[in-house]
């Protein structure tokens, strides 16, 4: 019950910070994460951004984002605008720029959070249509804040957000997730369920849509997340009327 709790509070807590920062600036979107230990984000919790925009940007352009976790880890700042990394006359030939330009990105900023010397988290802020860039008055502001916004989501750091809803499988998904899982290669997939290569490339790009990953072991371990929220803890494995 305590790890519910806190969970909860920690969700709450991440959802009023995402409220301060709309209330703060003019923003279109934006999205919390966590990162992995391969400097990955995973977890998105989406604000105002369709789902369309985020399953294109994690499954082609989230590895040529300039602003990716692992791109910025090394640097000292905790807040980074996209301009900053991107100069303008350089935007038209970044392999980036075609996501820019269809989801009419006009600016992003990036807020890290950072724990034991590494990137844990971070908040993206987006900027759409006919926005304006964000301004070096605005960068100084959220500046100004990060401490108390860092401090606020130390919980939700700590203990993460409440899993999601578990996201539904078909038969046939979840025999390819249970092959991937136990580290099956797609050939070794088709034979087994007896299936051509195509369809389970196929199946796999849902999988990696579903979950919203761009890469197999980034959805190893969201199945495997998964299934240890899906699994019964000590509680509900003793009799009913017992209790920690």
């Amino acid at each position: 019950m305590h790890t519910l709790v806190a969970s909860a509070a920690a969700e709450q807590q991440l959802q009023r910070s995402l409220d301060v920062l709309h209330d703060l600036l003019p923003l279109s979107a934006c999205a919390f994460y966590r990162v992995n230990r391969q400097q990955q984000p995973h977890d998105f919790l989406l604000r105002s951004m369709p789902d369309a925009v985020h399953q294109r940007y994690v499954s082609r352009y989230m590895q040529h984002d300039p602003l990716h976790p692992a791109r910025l880890a090394v640097q000292p700042r905790n807040v980074v605008a996209l301009r900053e990394v991107l100069a303008a006359p350089m935007q038209p030939a970044s392999r980036y720029a075609p996501f820019l330009a269809s989801s009419r990105v006009v600016d992003v900023v990036e807020i890290l959070l950072r724990r034991g010397g590494r990137v844990v988290a971070g908040i993206s802020l987006l900027r759409q249509g006919r926005m304006h860039g964000f301004a070096a008055e605005e960068l100084q502001l959220l500046q100004q804040v990060y401490s108390l916004l860092d401090m606020a989501l130390e919980p939700c750091l700590q203990s993460g957000y409440p899993s999601r809803t578990p996201v539904p499988l078909t038969g046939r998904e979840a025999e390819i997730a249970r092959l991937l899982c136990a580290g099956a290669c797609n050939k070794s997939m088709a034979r087994a369920l007896d299936i051509g290569l195509a369809t389970v490339k196929t199946h796999l790009l849902h999988l990696f849509r579903k979950f919203a990953v761009s890469n197999r072991t980034e959805l190893a371990c969201a199945l495997f997340a998964q299934q240890q929220a899906a699994a019964p803890g000590p509680a509900s494995q003793d009799s009913a009327g017992s209790h920690p």
